[in-house]
């Protein structure tokens, strides 16, 4: 005959911090099943069952043995009550009897037992008392065989056929039944029904493991069973606290857990995703207001510096057990790839627990961040100078983190133009001017998608720039006509709106259209004329500057004081004033103002020169 417990009311209180998750409980209440006569919970008698171990299916010290015994021991260690699993070895294996008060544990051909059936537990009670609780094992579970694996993982719990069905969780399961508890739900609820994640769940994998290290213990509900039948009496134990978060979480299908799950396993940053989790206190204390924080990570170990999403405050009270749905919305830009999904309880490591390494869990299954194409943020107008060596801008982009990496290219690029193709910089060794703007069309690649836009680009004119200009030395009274002005990049100076002189040396001039410089009269002076010659456009002015030396005495203006220039300086002796018709005024060649013997004597020094 089977009933129900009493059921524990749960008090919940929710905080809602960083990350704005929003979270959904399953039900508000656990429960454990147990089996009962006329009103009374069956009990062993004395708090204690010994188990015979075959030794033919647990030799001392194989897997088997020391699953087994470890799944015992589970049961042992549960705080707060005074129930005792013990064992004793037979010689040889006896034929099982379910009604000689041995309590056999064994393996049996899988034949023996209905189809799909793991283990089962015969049990037979005498009065409110258990008699024997017989416990079999398929030796070949599903065709399949056992995983004896400690911490058994997704891939291990969730592929039977491939690694076997796990032996420890299977124990513990029947070694519940051979305490009394049954099961939990009873499994003939209708779909859907609300129901709890525990070790006496009756499907495969049972309540599963918990916390990112895939430890096997027993579930808060099952720990709230074995308290209720066996509740402790005596002298005070002490206090045990311990917080874990499940690595399986309720289903669909009433009975059956599954690892904690995200939906949908593919998103976009800023959409909303699901994740079905849940949490226990497996402690004897009630624990109130703590936090439990969720993370993206790129490994399946979630740590407190992961991506943190959001953080809920919780009550729990003792035997409290949670399976809840959160919407925790991502990040607005996170880098695409697959992320594990998990949280943290106690993050924060506020509360002292006896075991810590149960706090974490992580969905099995990734999370991927799908990339989005880039949308490039706009360019604007920009200006070269024409002739001058021009860098544009570092484009961005709106969701710089998803979208990369990127690839940058120019759709129409002028005649020099580069763009990086890591960076999108744009460069331009010598612009060219042009009456309008350019319109460059700048693309963003990805494997998503692209996206362009327009950058615009003025280049103005440079403000002229003159070759220099070599010193001169002309011949006295000999008219005097410069070059005409060199530019160093005409096609980025001209025109040339004005040419002008920044000196005022008397008889000097220039052409305003064509920057040559002349002297009607060249006459001799004590030291070189400077001559600072000035072009205007409209993007400003340079200049150039050199020396216009008027040389006395070169009579034939062949660039040399040679013997022929001796006849015409004779004609010059005439006395102390010089200034008279013809070029006389060349022969004064210590500049005193008089043609002299002085000047003779000058003149027959610098002959040949």
């Amino acid at each position: 005959m089977k009933g129900f417990g009493m059921f524990i009311p749960l008090r919940l209180r929710f905080a809602f911090l960083a990350g704005c998750v929003s979270v959904f409980v399953s039900s508000a209440a656990s429960a454990h099943s147990y089996y009962v006569l006329d009103g009374q919970p069956i009990r062993w008698f004395g708090n204690r069952c010994v188990r015979f171990l075959s030794p033919a299916t647990f030799p001392p010290g194989s897997e088997a043995d020391l699953h087994v015994r470890s799944a015992m021991g589970e049961w042992n260690r549960v705080a707060g009550t005074s129930f005792v699993y013990s064992f004793v070895r037979p010689d040889q294996d006896y034929p099982i009897d379910h009604f000689d008060g041995l309590n056999d544990t064994a393996a049996v051909p899988s034949w023996q037992l209905d189809p799909g059936v793991l283990g089962v537990t015969y049990l037979v009670n005498y009065g409110p008392e258990w008699f024997d609780t017989d416990i079999l094992f398929s030796d070949l579970p599903g065709g399949a065989g056992y995983s004896f694996d400690v911490f058994p993982d997704c891939e291990v719990v969730t592929h039977p056929p491939t690694h076997g069905y796990s032996f420890l969780l299977i124990a513990l399961h029947e070694l519940g039944h051979g305490l009394g508890l049954g099961h939990d739900p009873l499994g003939t609820e209708q779909p859907g029904s609300s129901w709890f994640v525990a070790t006496m769940n009756p499907r495969y994998p049972s309540g599963g493991p918990f916390g990112l290290e895939n430890i096997i213990e027993l579930h808060a509900d099952d720990r709230n069973g074995i308290r209720f039948l066996y509740p402790h009496s005596g002298p005070s134990m002490p206090r045990r606290t311990d917080l874990a978060a499940a690595a399986y979480t309720s289903s669909s299908v009433v009975g059956r857990a599954v690892p904690i799950f995200v939906t949908p396993t593919e998103a976009y940053p800023g959409e909303v995703i699901l994740l079905r989790a849940g949490i226990e206190n497996l402690g004897t204390t009630n624990e109130f207001y703590v936090q439990q924080s969720f993370f993206l990570s790129g490994n399946d170990q979630i740590e407190p510096d992961d991506l943190f999403l959001g953080s809920l405050r919780w009550d729990l009270a003792i035997g409290d057990a949670l399976s809840f749905d959160v919407n925790i919305p991502l990040p607005a830009d996170m880098a695409a790839g697959s992320y594990f999904l998990g949280s943290i309880l106690d993050d924060l490591d506020e509360v002292a627990e006896e075991f810590e390494d149960n706090n974490a869990a992580a969905c099995c299954e990734f999370l991927t961040i799908k990339q989005l194409s880039p949308t490039i943020q706009p360019l604007g107008q920009h200006r070269a100078t024409c002739g001058r060596s021009w860098t544009g801008p570092t484009p961005s982009v709106t969701l710089p983190s998803n979208t990369a990496p990127l690839s940058w290219t120019l759709d129409n690029p002028e005649t020099g133009m580069t763009v990086d193709r890591a960076s999108g910089v744009v460069r331009w060794p010598r612009p060219q001017p042009s009456p309008f703007l350019y319109t460059l069309f700048l693309r963003a690649a990805n494997e998503a998608g692209s996206d362009t836009e327009v950058l615009f680009l003025g280049v103005d004119r440079a403000a002229p720039v003159l070759n220099p200009r070599a010193d001169e030395t002309i011949a006295c009274g000999s008219a005097y006509a410069s070059a005409v002005p060199i530019l160093t990049a005409p096609d980025c100076m001209n025109p040339i709106l004005l040419w002008s002189l920044d000196t005022a040396t008397s008889g000097l001039s220039v052409n305003p259209s064509t920057g040559v410089v002349s002297l009607a009269e060249p006459l001799p002076v004590s030291t070189a004329m400077l001559i600072t010659l000035r072009a205007s456009n409209s993007a400003g002015s340079g200049t150039t500057t050199w020396q216009l030396r008027v040389s006395a005495a070169d009579f034939n203006g062949n660039g040399t004081i040679d013997r022929p220039d001796l006849g015409p300086f004779l004609t010059c002796l005439k006395g102390p004033d010089i200034r008279q018709p013809g070029r006389c005024a060349c022969a004064d060649l210590d500049g005193d103002s008089d043609v002299d013997l002085k000047d003779i004597s000058a003149l027959q020094r610098d002959i040949g020169r």
